[in-house]
Formats: structure tokens, sequence, C-alpha cells
């Protein structure tokens, strides 16, 4: 686990929750899923990362992380409203970053 991307995540996390959903996303859907089920998609496996104080994730959610920001990234460019667009491109990082973060950490172990 690299620190910084751990602080990183653990701030924006901080922030995430720390806001309402986003009126303005409300009834949004991306491949026919809600942006509302997304958001708890990312939700399980970004507490677990979180609170293991050490960055960890297993496979599976590693996999959810990966898909949801994947989704989430597509439905970017449709967003207009600057809250649900900041509230999903933050998603978007986080994901990004753990995503990465493991990534880098698995061609190490190699």
């Amino acid at each position: 686990m690299n620190k910084a991307v751990f602080d990183e995540v653990c701030v924006l996390w901080a922030e995430h929750m720390g806001l309402p959903f986003p009126d303005d996303l409300r009834g949004v859907d991306i491949y026919e899923q809600p942006v509302a089920y997304l958001d708890l998609c990312m939700a399980g496996p970004l507490t677990s990362y979180v609170g293991s104080q050490r960055g960890v994730l297993d496979a599976d959610q590693l996999r959810a992380v990966k898909e949801t920001a994947r989704d989430l990234r597509v439905l970017l460019p449709r967003l207009r409203h600057r809250e649900g667009r900041t509230y999903v491109a933050r998603l978007v990082r986080i994901g990004e970053l753990i995503v990465g973060d493991a990534q880098e950490n698995s061609g190490r172990r190699k």
C-alpha cells in the first residue's frame, strides 16, 4: 500500500460520507443501474479499505471498485449539474487511486 494514496482516499471518502446524495442524481441510471446503487456498491469496499487502516481489499472488493468506477466514469460526460458531477467524479477518483495502487503493488510482488 502506498501511504500517500491511502491518505488521499481517506480524505476523499470522509468528504464523500459527509455529503447528502445529490438531488440531480436521483433517477439517473447507467447501464440500467441507478447511480444511488453504484454509490452503495462503492461504499462497502471503501469502508473496508479505510477501516482496515492498511488499505486492504480482497479480490472481490477490488473488482467491485474497479467495475463501479469504470461505469461511473462513463456517466460523467452526461452529468450537467455541478453537484452531481463533483459527487460522481470523487467516487471515480477514489476508485482510480485504489485500483492504481493495487496494480502497482501486484507488479512489485512479481
